[in-house]
């Protein structure tokens, strides 16, 4: 009999053989063994995920959000998600001041926040890796082929990974969403079920539809290192709803 990997009834089973339910309880699984209970919180679909299963194994969330002002959208979106899906959450926003953003250079968003962060904790739980593995940038839905697939998948370490691990300086960052448990999942999915021309990150969407307001859901995304610089366009809807 097979003894090693344990989990080879896993390889090659795709959709529906991967319900969402086990996609979910990965998840849940993943984040149970991580010691840490802090979450860098964005308001976007991902990060309230996040939010949502972790209230569920830990016994209090603190979640972390910065934006360039208070009607930024990330500050905006995630006061929308606390106040809905926040039962347990203490939740800590950041605007930097000018001379927080000469000390770390405006472009420097990382080092910005995490150094904030790390007057509060040394441990932090991020979300980075599940657009790339989910299909979630819109040239994957504009392009939802193979190449633009991999072309995000490989730009993930040099773009994003070692600019974080190199920035979070002290701070342990945990990123669950790229546990080689749930990869293993996410990689067996095939694209069209991922993206299509009208839907981004498919999978994430159907996890999310029924735990969040669906002004989260429908938001304009951007990403993290836009923080300090988006805009107030596109990304209005009626934060209420």
């Amino acid at each position: 009999m097979i003894v090693f990997p344990d989990n080879w009834k896993e390889i090659g089973q795709g959709l529906p053989s991967i319900p969402l339910q086990k996609i979910e309880n990965t998840i849940l699984e993943i984040l149970s063994e991580i010691p840490c209970a802090s979450l860098a919180f964005s308001g976007g679909v991902d990060s309230c995920l996040l939010l949502y299963y972790l209230q569920k194994v830990k016994k209090q969330v603190v979640a972390f959000t910065m934006g360039k002002t208070l009607d930024h959208p990330d500050v905006v979106y995630s006061k929308i998600a606390i106040e809905n899906i926040g039962g347990n959450v203490r939740h800590e926003i950041y605007i930097p001041n000018k001379e927080d953003i000469e000390t770390q250079g405006e472009g420097n968003v990382y080092g910005i926040f995490y150094e904030y962060v790390s007057k509060f904790t040394n441990r932090m739980i991020s979300g980075d890796g599940i657009d790339e593995f989910m299909c979630g940038y819109y040239p994957h839905q504009k392009n939802p082929t193979e190449s633009e697939y991999y072309y995000f998948l490989s730009r993930l370490v040099p773009d994003h990974l070692i600019p974080l691990n190199k920035e979070s300086g002290g701070v342990k960052v945990y990123l669950p969403y790229i546990d080689k448990r749930l990869i293993l999942l996410m990689s067996q999915i095939p694209i069209w079920d991922k993206v299509d021309e009208k839907n981004r990150k498919k999978i994430i969407m159907s996890l999310a539809k029924d735990k969040m307001p669906l002004a989260i859901l429908e938001r304009w995304k951007h990403g993290f290192c836009d923080v300090l610089n988006v805009k107030k366009k596109r990304w209005v809807k009626e934060a209420s709803a």
